[in-house]
């Protein structure tokens, strides 16, 4: 089975979301990062969320098609927010299968092999902006699966992520604080192992 440790933690505007849920022998994880004037990426990650999680609760999903109509979705209902996004549903055998736009990511760190990030080649369009071309992804599970918006992705260093990973979701997002113990944009991040 497999397991999800998550957290978002504000860094100012707090428009991070996660969904992590579980139905039969899948698991799916989303991460949504808002974006937008007056607080609208906020509402534009939590329609988008919604959105995604009641396709995902209806059966078989096709993650490119679900983010190309939630872009549509929120062009017409989010005023303005838009919102980055990586979902991925995972099966109890490790199959990974997703797909993501914005700059929000997913990255495997096997333990055999370099940290391999799955979403280099999105397009970094968001959703709501009418333009989105989301990039599919499929693999099978080796060691963990990070999920995580830019405002980890960004401070992160490539070469700590596996060892930062390894403690926990926790000393991933200690590791981009400022000295001050202040993060410099909200991290919203899930570890599927």
């Amino acid at each position: 089975m497999i397991r999800a440790t998550y957290r978002v933690e504000s860094g100012g505007l707090n428009e991070d979301r996660i969904l992590v849920e579980r139905r039969g022998n899948r698991t799916v994880a989303i991460v949504c990062d808002g974006a937008g004037n007056g607080g609208r990426g906020g509402l534009a990650a939590d329609l988008a969320i919604a959105e995604l999680r009641r396709v995902w609760q209806a059966g078989f999903v096709d993650w490119v098609r679900a983010l190309l109509a939630v872009d549509q979705l929120l062009k017409s209902q989010a005023q303005g927010g838009e919102t980055t996004c990586v979902a991925v549903d995972i099966s109890d055998d490790g199959l990974c299968r997703g797909a993501s736009v914005g700059d929000s990511g997913a990255w495997m760190l096997s333990r055999r092999s370099p940290v391999r990030d799955l979403t280099a080649h999105q397009d970094r369009s968001r959703l709501g902006s009418g333009r989105v071309h989301p990039v599919m992804f499929k693999t099978q599970l080796m060691g963990s699966l990070l999920l995580a918006s830019d405002g980890l992705l960004k401070y992160v260093r490539a070469a700590d992520i596996r060892t930062y990973a390894a403690r926990g979701v926790d000393a991933l997002i200690d590791n981009v604080r400022l000295k001050s113990g202040a993060l410099q944009d909200d991290v919203a991040v899930i570890l599927l192992e």
